[in-house]
């Protein structure tokens, strides 16, 4: 960690929060797997904001972001820093689990209205986003943003989680329909990895047995 750059990750309960600091902005993430609760979302981009309400909305768990500027209002920074964040997260929780057995992968398909997609993820300490956008998430825009920018929020988490996932937009005519379809199927493909598994007690998704 260097001057530049700090990130702090805490845990409270069921809530798994990680604090990030550098030149540009300075955010705060939590993933709270505890009882449902209204979330408290405020990254600036008003689609990305409705994209983390859909993936606490559809993984049962509560997702909190802010995001503050310090230099200049760059989309992908905003996306990919966030993603970052909630990569810590995620990866704390399977860390926490670790001991008594936690599935460390999933996998998940979703759809909305005539838009599908499907997800897989899995936790073994390898970073690569594999985001293929058919159909309208091939578009170059979706509501107030550019479509790369909820590509770079995937590419964020995986680093921030040395997770590898795999999200396929198949088809959609609507781009907001696409893109809801991918991040429900991240969710639901999320929420499979963080199930019990006590066949699993102290191993990792990956045979090498670490995160790192």
């Amino acid at each position: 960690m260097t001057e530049l750059e700090q990130m702090e990750v805490r845990q409270e309960g069921d809530a798994f929060t990680v604090a990030r600091n550098t030149n540009e902005a300075s955010l705060e993430v939590t993933l709270d797997l505890g009882p449902h609760r209204k979330p408290r979302l405020d990254t600036s981009i008003a689609f990305f904001d409705h994209m983390l309400e859909m993936l606490g909305w559809w993984g049962d768990f509560n997702v909190d972001a802010s995001f503050q500027v310090k230099t200049f209002r760059l989309m992908h920074v905003v996306t990919e820093d966030t993603g970052l964040a909630f990569g810590k997260a995620a990866a704390a929780v399977i860390r926490s689990r670790i001991p008594e057995g936690v599935e460390s992968a999933g996998f998940a398909r979703a759809m909305m209205d005539e838009a599908s997609a499907d997800c897989q993820i899995s936790f073994e300490g390898r970073s690569f986003a594999a985001v293929e956008r058919g159909g309208a998430a091939g578009l170059e825009r979706v509501e107030d943003m550019l479509c790369v920018d909820l590509t770079a929020f995937f590419e964020g988490f995986c680093q921030g989680s040395r997770s590898t996932v795999h999200l396929d937009m198949e088809r959609g005519r609507d781009p907001h329909h696409a893109w809801e379809a991918g991040f429900r199927a991240f969710a639901r493909a999320l929420r499979a990895s963080f199930q019990a598994n006590p066949w699993r007690a102290g191993m990792t998704a990956g045979v090498k047995g670490t995160l790192d």
